[in-house]
């Protein structure tokens, strides 16, 4: 009986002594995220992108330039097109090393953008990121983005009728 309860008791140390800890991860795995939305978009620093994903990160919507490189580029010429761009996460969950946003994204079209000259048209659409974090940075990116409303509001499709 008491082999059973020492066991079971053991258990119990083992599994709060890992629990915290992973629900730790899953915290610091979602403030990464955040962190990189706040301070590479939202505070205009394309640059601290560097802080946030691994050196052989791997970006798979193949409309974006892959890599930390590909990363950087990117967001710059979304900075440079709309000075007023901003993220706002809507939604985020993490399970296990992933990390899954729904992003609400605005912003005015004042400068180029998509090779187009500045329109002055505001944009707001929405996005659905997945990242995978390893080792405090993120290794990889997926991503679902309202491309459609964002189009429109570009003038680069009519709306429909």
């Amino acid at each position: 009986m008491r082999f059973v309860i020492t066991v079971g008791f053991a258990s119990l140390l083992l599994f709060n002594a890992i629990m915290p800890a992973a629900a730790s991860d899953l915290a610091a795995n979602k403030q990464l995220v955040r962190d990189y939305i706040n301070n590479a978009i939202n505070k205009r620093q394309p640059d601290a992108a560097e802080r946030y994903f691994a050196a052989d990160y791997v970006e798979h919507n193949p409309h974006l330039p892959p890599g930390i490189a590909g990363k950087k580029k990117f967001i710059t010429a979304v900075l440079k097109g709309f000075s007023d761009y901003h993220g706002e996460i809507e939604d985020i969950v993490a399970e296990g090393d992933e990390v899954v946003t729904r992003t609400l994204w605005t912003g005015t079209q004042d400068g180029p953008f998509l090779g187009r000259p500045a329109t002055g048209k505001k944009v707001q659409f929405a996005t659905s990121d997945f990242y995978r974090i390893e080792n405090g940075k993120v290794v990889e990116h997926w991503d679902v983005v309202d491309s459609l409303t964002r189009a429109i509001a570009l003038g680069l499709v009519p709306p429909p009728k």
